[in-house]
């Protein structure tokens, strides 16, 4: 193993960089050339992927298709590009891809319902020692079970409208995809 210098690497990295490899890369195309078991560089010049996507395909469509795929990426508010890969990993992972707004409102749901369920838990805590700090109000049991209720009843439209986004993503009626 040898040192560079920091000037030096960062020479070597702009010429990597400039040929669309990695520095290893490069270094190991000189060492070739110089024991002379190579005179051009043998496998193709790629750019890196700097993105957490590895791969990238193109698709050509018809202009009646790329117009219905552009309405629905606008209302999904996401690039045309960005909804069909959306589809397409829907489609190979069975699960529903939502977009940055779905996730934005998926948590917001989900910490509602999370704040909802540890107020009922508390209640149920305190009651169940016989302690009630403040007004003399006390829940009935039967109102805690309500409560508890409409948690899970929340929790459900949550499920409910994750597989209605992974039916509409498929192209499918809700009733056809598999429990």
């Amino acid at each position: 193993m040898a040192y560079l210098p920091p000037e030096r690497h960062a020479q070597l990295a702009a010429v990597a960089e400039a040929k669309g490899q990695t520095v290893s890369a490069f270094l190991g195309q000189l060492i070739d050339i110089v024991l002379g078991e190579e005179e051009s560089p043998a496998e193709p010049q790629r750019p890196s992927s700097r993105s957490r996507r590895e791969g990238k395909v193109t698709v050509r469509l018809a202009s009646d298709a790329r117009d219905i795929l552009s309405e629905e990426a606008e209302r999904a508010g996401v690039t045309p590009s960005t909804w069909a890969a959306n589809l397409l990993t829907a489609r190979l992972c069975a699960a529903p891809q939502p977009t940055a707004r779905d996730r934005r409102r998926f948590m917001s749901g989900l910490r509602q319902i999370h704040g909802l369920a540890a107020n009922v838990n508390q209640i149920a805590y305190a009651m169940n020692r016989g302690v009630f700090t403040g007004d003399s109000y006390a829940p009935a049991r039967t109102e805690v079970a309500q409560l508890r209720g409409e948690v899970a009843e929340l929790r459900q439209q949550v499920r409910d409208f994750a597989r209605g986004r992974l039916a509409f993503q498929l192209g499918r009626e809700e009733e056809e995809l598999a429990d």
